[in-house]
């Protein structure tokens, strides 16, 4: 028998899951629109030869496909240069800034050591037309709210600032070959290359060279900014700490600084990031949720001269984080099995659903035994179900499966009953009722 298999990094997903996503991204697209990000939707195609121009590295990662005129596609390996091909399209006659939002599908080619996911979904804003350090605080706001929206409690940001380490070279009078050596190195996370390189450069003094093996190792909370400050060497490095203090102020205003992480050693793309850079972390996972930063160069290649800030989060990830933190991901209305939803009682379960109740309809004839294999197939634990005679009206009994005999109540007061039994959530282990 041929094995039914998805290809490498995706994955089929099945209703309880599908519904648990909904939920994750209906909570962060009600977070970007209360701080006035509108939607928008790009191409899941679009031309290798337009999104070559960001120059950004997750370009090279992309599957590509030929159109019947032998032009190459690029199924989306990112979302924030298709953005920026539309600012520069679409947007440069209008007034910033600009506020959006993206929920995509992103698709990238398997990486040996890094991703797990070749097709996985991502939500993001996009602020385009600031510069100032309010902007960039806004920005991390908005990932902190759509996070605990979500309904995550612990995770930490990660925040660096990528111009500092630029202004630390700049300022060393650095060869172009040993800057573009430390920033390969620092990017891909190979410390061990880069405290080589360091150490073994020629015509650097002592305190250059343990300011360039420093830099990476300051991290902590907002006093480390005083540490890095006996660092600075010139206005450029200056202003980026400025930058820094500035943004976690605002922050204090919005009430996340606490989340807050300062990670000077926190490398991106330099070539893509310009400024302020983050990572979003959850305790116990082996991967960020997510992670941003300031691109102010990137909209010019597409023809908006505009500074840049944004991030992306990873919803399948954020999914995995929010289990692990045990969240409540069942949905809002409950759902119930009706026995005989499907033909005997129809007029039942559309009253139901209209009292904001969902009904999975079996048949009046449903084997008894089925019901609760059902239940645990489906994720659905209330069972409604036919009972004597109430008062004068016929009679219904509720039980949940996990807790053991029901209720019975009258039909004007089914719904009502329901509500309250899916209010009291989940029994306790070992526990009934």
């Amino acid at each position: 028998m041929t094995l039914l298999r998805t290809p490498p990094g995706t994955k089929d997903v099945l209703p309880t899951e599908a519904a648990e996503l909904r939920l994750i991204e209906d909570a962060v697209r009600t977070v970007f629109a209360d701080f006035g990000y509108g939607e928008v939707w790009t191409p899941t195609v679009e031309y290798e030869e337009v999104l070559a121009l960001s120059g950004e590295k997750a370009f090279l990662t992309g599957f590509r496909l030929l159109d019947e005129h032998g032009q190459v596609l690029l199924l989306r390996p990112d979302i924030t240069a298709p953005i920026a091909r539309l600012a520069g399209s679409r947007l440069r006659a209008g007034v910033p800034p600009h506020r959006m939002f993206s929920v995509s599908t992103i698709f990238r080619r398997l990486s040996s050591h890094r991703d797990r996911e070749t097709e996985y979904r991502q939500a993001g804003v996009e602020l385009l037309g600031s510069s100032l350090p309010e902007a960039d605080a806004e920005v991390l706001a908005v990932a902190c709210r759509a996070l605990e929206r979500a309904g995550l409690r612990e995770y930490r940001i990660g925040v660096g600032q990528v111009a500092f380490f630029s202004g630390l070279l700049e300022a060393l009078g650095l060869s172009a070959d040993l800057q573009a050596t430390l920033v390969r190195d620092l990017v891909g996370k190979d410390l061990v290359g880069y405290r080589l390189a360091v150490e073994t450069a020629e015509g650097l003094s002592d305190s250059e060279r343990a300011a360039l093996l420093e830099v990476p190792d300051l991290r902590g909370e907002a006093d480390v900014l005083e540490r890095a400050c006996a660092l600075a060497r010139g206005p450029r490095m200056e202003a980026a700490l400025a930058h820094l203090r500035a943004v976690h102020a605002r922050l204090v205003e919005y009430g996340h600084a606490q989340r807050l992480l300062f990670d000077l050693g926190i490398f991106r793309d330099l070539e893509y990031y310009t400024g302020l850079v983050f990572e979003i972390y959850a305790p116990g996972l082996g991967f960020t949720l997510g992670g941003g930063g300031r691109y102010d160069n990137l909209p010019a290649r597409f023809g908006a001269d505009l500074p840049a800030v944004g991030f992306g989060l990873g919803l399948d990830r954020l999914h995995a984080a929010l289990l692990q933190q045990g969240a409540d991901l069942r949905p809002a209305e409950p759902l119930v099995l009706l026995v005989g939803g499907l033909d005997r009682h129809v007029a039942l379960a559309d009253r139901l659903r209209d009292a904001c109740v969902g009904v999975f309809a079996l048949p009046g004839d449903v084997a008894p035994d089925a019901i609760p294999v059902l239940a645990r197939q489906k994720d659905i634990y209330l069972l409604v179900e036919p009972a004597p005679a109430v008062g004068e009206g016929e009679g219904w009994r509720v039980s949940d499966l996990r807790r053991g005999p029901g209720r019975t109540t009258s039909a004007d007061g089914l719904a009502e009953l329901i509500l309250r039994l899916a209010a009291e959530g989940d029994p306790e282990p070992g526990g009934g009722s």
